[in-house]
């Protein structure tokens, strides 16, 4: 089968079967293809006619300014104080140029008038040497100098013609001068034209009339007396000597002019000169007083602004602060005067007072409440501790592990973030110590997780069915389920529904990092000064039987807490600018630095001295506004010496 008939047997099952032959399948794709431009073309033309009206309806609502602003949004304001700026600046440059101004004023006028003084020059010495040679001289040799006769057409060989000639001359020369006086009289006003060189305020410093056109011309006035002396019958000797005569004195008339010309014109450049830097002093002044005053409002603003924040930090930390005081001694004493002047630990949210008497050795009272620490069987104890160990100091953990049984006993201490132990010769700063706690970390991270309750139960749940569970495990299992600890705490709190138990966030699973420490010293724990937070002395008391294998090391009570805390696995922090001590390497006299405690001082007047000065010339490692007030006090200094623009 030849490709023809192929061809043809192809079309024809096509037609059979009602489908259309390749040309009019090509036939029907483009007239589709067609449809769907024309569609698209539609569709964009109805796209951009919207968009058009809608810029027609913004247009007629909005001013071009409005619809500009509304479009780009708001234009970019220069501030009040740069404006300032380049306003002073304009002035200076203003002030600038109108002295070069003046400089090339006078310096184009200097030189014309030297180029003038030399024509002059030029002109009186041919007329000298015209004088000089002989008036019986021929012709030829005259036309090199000053010919008064010949410049006026006489010839010599005839007196009566020299005379007459002389005559009208002179008559002529009247005439004109007289036209002239009456011209200039008549046209004073109208023809004279004055070049005036003003300052920056308008005041006159240069008037030159005419361009310079009535100048003194000394030659012309020498040739005018030459040519009377002739025409009066005087010989030619005789005029030549007056006009030498008469040019020398014109001369000097000149150079007098000049110089005093050059020194008023000195004058004004210096008083142009004066103005101007009193100008540019009056500016820069008021640019120093201006930028002063922006300074003092910015650092007002600062200082409110860390006002604030030193109170919302202060605020957020709560110390409980105790110390532990022999009965007899400075000690007593030195409280007492802590608390009278309310400094030290008296400046806390809550401080308390140990001993191991009710009383003072003398039986009285003491002036302030004192709490007695007892044995482990409620004997009295001894605060009588020997001395030993590598450093020779007081063997007082046993002491103050009462004293902390007795802090644990007391109670105070849960309702505070801080518990911060403190010898009574130690100078302390509240303040300084609870910026440190609330500004830095991981210590700032230690934070009250649920309210306190009025009276602690958290024990054993007291619903039916429940009574053999403590609260506790109820409050882990609500933290389980995803409740955080306060409303843990506050879901078994209720009665009847849950266990009406009454916990604090001592019964929540809490992270690691709630319980921490300072260490104080480079070298280990120190006592004047002693920071926990709550969770780190509950986790130590009940930790105890842990470290009995460190009671037979003859330490300290700082070195013990110190070590037992690192073995229960609490949280130590290296803060070494809150304590400066002899016996840590500091020298805390005059007690300028930036610490929360001094130590030690254990008279009156000495502790008294150091708090006094610490207080008004120190300030604390993380204290805001000490630096501030010292901006203060320097700009408020230069204001008050600083000349108040008019």
């Amino acid at each position: 089968m030849d490709g023809h008939t192929e061809a043809a047997l192809v079309e024809k099952s096509a037609e059979v079967s009602g489908e259309p032959s390749g040309s009019s399948r090509r036939q029907r794709f483009t007239v589709g293809a067609v449809g769907a431009f024309l569609l698209a073309g539609v569709a964009g033309a109805a796209l951009l006619g919207a968009r058009k009206r809608e810029e027609l309806e913004l247009t007629e609502h909005y001013t071009g300014a409005s619809y500009k602003r509304r479009t780009e949004g708001p234009a970019y304001e220069i501030p009040k104080e740069v404006w300032d700026e380049a306003r002073a600046r304009l002035r200076m440059e203003k002030l600038k140029n109108e002295a070069i101004r003046v400089q090339a004023v006078t310096e184009r006028r200097e030189r014309r008038l030297a180029a003038e003084k030399e024509e002059r020059r030029l002109a009186a010495e041919k007329a000298s040497q015209a004088l000089a040679s002989d008036s019986h001289a021929a012709a030829p040799d005259r036309e090199l100098g000053f010919d008064l006769f010949k410049m006026l057409g006489i010839n010599q060989n005839s007196a009566d013609d020299k005379a007459a000639a002389i005559q009208e001359h002179n008559a002529k020369q009247i005439q004109e001068h007289a036209d002239k006086s009456a011209a200039k009289t008549a046209h004073a006003v109208a023809d004279v034209h004055v070049n005036v060189l003003r300052d920056a305020d308008g005041n006159k410093v240069l008037e030159d009339a005419n361009g310079g056109d009535n100048d003194f011309n000394e030659d012309d006035e020498a040739t005018k007396a030459a040519l009377d002396e002739i025409h009066n019958g005087g010989n030619a000797a005789v005029a030549k000597e007056k006009f030498q005569e008469l040019q020398m004195a014109a001369k000097k008339r000149a150079e007098q002019a000049k110089e005093e010309f050059e020194a008023k014109q000195e004058a004004r450049e210096k008083a142009l000169e004066a103005k101007r830097k009193i100008e540019q002093e009056k500016l820069e002044k008021e640019l120093a007083y201006s930028k002063l005053s922006e300074t003092k409002e910015k650092l007002e603003t600062q200082m409110s602004a860390a006002l604030e924040d030193e109170k919302r930090v202060l605020d957020s930390v709560s110390l409980y602060c105790f110390a532990l005081m022999m009965p007899f001694g400075y000690e007593p004493g030195l409280l007492l005067r802590q608390k009278e002047e309310g400094v030290g630990i008296f400046r806390c949210e809550s401080w308390a007072v140990y001993s191991n008497q009710s009383k003072m050795s003398d039986g009285s009272n003491f002036p302030f409440p004192v709490h007695e620490v007892k044995g482990p069987q409620g004997e009295p104890i001894s605060l009588f501790v020997p001395l030993g160990g590598r450093w020779h100091t007081a063997l007082n953990r046993d002491v103050f592990n009462q004293v902390w049984l007795e802090v644990l006993k007391v109670d105070e201490y849960r309702k505070h973030d801080w518990i911060i132990k403190i010898d009574p010769d130690s100078v302390f700063f509240p303040s300084r110590l609870k910026e440190v706690i609330g500004r830095r970390a991981p210590l700032n991270q230690v934070i009250n997780q649920g309210s306190e309750p009025d009276k602690l139960s958290c024990e054993y749940c007291k619903k039916p069915g429940y009574e053999d569970q403590t609260c506790a495990s109820h409050v882990h299992w609500m933290q389980s389920e995803g409740s955080s600890c306060r409303d843990a705490l506050e879901s078994v709190a209720r009665k009847e529904i849950d266990c009406d138990c009454q916990c604090d966030d001592f019964a929540c699973d809490l992270p690691s990092n709630q319980a921490m420490y300072i260490n104080n010293c480079q070298w280990g724990l120190h006592g004047p000064i002693e920071v926990f937070s709550r969770r780190a002395i509950a986790t130590y008391i009940a930790g105890l039987p842990i470290c009995a294998d460190l009671l037979p090391h003859a330490w300290g009570e700082d070195k013990f807490i110190d070590q037992c805390m690192i073995e229960l696995g609490l949280t130590r922090v290296d803060v070494f600018d809150i304590m400066s001590e002899i016996a840590c390497g500091d020298q805390p006299a005059p007690c300028g630095q930036s610490d929360a405690t001094f130590h030690p001082f254990k008279e009156v007047n000495r502790w008294l001295a150091c708090w006094h000065f610490a207080n008004k010339y120190g300030h604390g490692p993380e204290d805001r506004i000490a630096a501030l007030k010292v901006q203060q006090a320097d700009i408020l200094d230069k204001l008050e010496h600083a000349e108040k623009p008019e």
